[in-house]
């Protein structure tokens, strides 16, 4: 079983290394549905990141991997 990085959100992690990691994780598992990529994605979020995608899951329940990782990116970058 592959260990997944934990991200919180905390200022000092890179979003975009914290999502090449959980790109490999996906492709390595061969992961192609979205909603199974969501639910990895979560199992790895803690603290101000998970409280952020609770929010925004909640208002964009139609969100994508894609845009969930742009939005991501955005809010802790």
């Amino acid at each position: 079983m592959i260990q997944l990085p934990v991200f919180k959100g905390v200022g000092g992690e890179d979003p975009e290394q914290f999502w090449f990691v959980l790109t490999l994780v996906w492709n390595t598992q061969q992961v192609t549905d979205d909603n199974i990529k969501k639910a990895i994605l979560v199992s790895a979020l803690r603290d101000r990141v998970l409280t952020w995608y609770m929010k925004y899951s909640s208002i964009n329940p139609m969100a994508g991997i894609v845009d969930i990782h742009i939005e991501l990116t955005k809010e802790f970058s």
